[in-house]
């Protein structure tokens, strides 16, 4: 899931994921389709399918991937994020990849293209490889907008540090969805719900301490949107070009 906000910007946002992954939270907006209601002759491309060799096989969608390989067009745009250089399915072809299967096709290093991308058209201070930083263009967005102030930006705890956080920070609006989609949870359950709803889309030795900081403002604010409006604009104060 991390790789869809770069796949977003270029304006792939069509996406084919197993629901274990639709929490409904979503960084950055998109078409979800289930992977169990496509009918693979009816679908329109251009088409993103995030699946890892697991989910080809436990979940059987190597049955959907074939059958978009071999419904799609020369024209038609059909992506592929998996977790594999040589992705198979095994009821198929055990012992072949379907990339070397379905051509023409064209595989690309996502790590190379996000940190191209995040060269040329950012000033994030997020490190993209390392194990403080992050492969999500959702994330080196919000270190840009930090950057350009003056905010903490090189970490990805510190971009969800609320007490230091621009008022206009993209990092508020996930506290906004939690609050509007999440009243009816158990609120000393909360940091658990943050957590899981983070998980997709962010690298996991962060993860808790990004849900924690998420938790610690909710409550500061008693899960209102006028309280988080009101504390939010109190950070103003901390920068001069905000």
């Amino acid at each position: 899931m991390r790789s869809l906000p770069l796949l977003i910007e270029h304006g792939f946002d069509r996406v084919i994921h197993t629901d274990l992954w639709d929490n409904d939270f979503k960084p950055v907006p998109y078409t979800y389709l289930d992977p169990e209601e496509i009918n693979s002759e009816k679908v329109e491309f251009p088409l993103v399918h995030v699946v890892s060799q697991e989910g080809l096989v436990e979940y059987d969608e190597q049955h959907l991937v074939r059958a978009l390989l071999k419904q799609r067009s020369k024209e038609d745009i059909y992506i592929i994020v998996t977790d594999t250089n040589a992705p198979r399915t095994p009821k198929y072809t055990p012992e072949r990849s379907f990339v070397d299967e379905f051509t023409p096709n064209m595989g690309m290093d996502y790590e190379s293209k996000v940190t191209s991308y995040i060269r040329d058209n950012l000033d994030s201070a997020l490190p993209v490889s390392t194990n403080r930083g992050s492969k999500n263009l959702y994330y080196h967005q919000i270190s840009d907008h930090h950057n350009a102030v003056g905010a903490p930006a090189n970490t990805l705890p510190k971009l969800f540090d609320y007490e230091e956080a621009p008022p206009n920070s993209p990092a508020w609006e996930p506290l906004y969805y939690f609050v509007e989609h999440d009243l009816q949870e158990i609120l000393d359950k909360y940091t658990e719900r943050i957590r899981e709803a983070l998980r997709s889309w962010t690298e996991r030795g962060d993860v808790q301490k990004i849900a924690n900081n998420m938790d610690s403002m909710l409550t500061q604010c008693q899960f209102r949107t006028d309280r988080l409006d009101e504390r939010r604009k109190q950070n103003a104060s901390l920068y001069t070009d905000v």
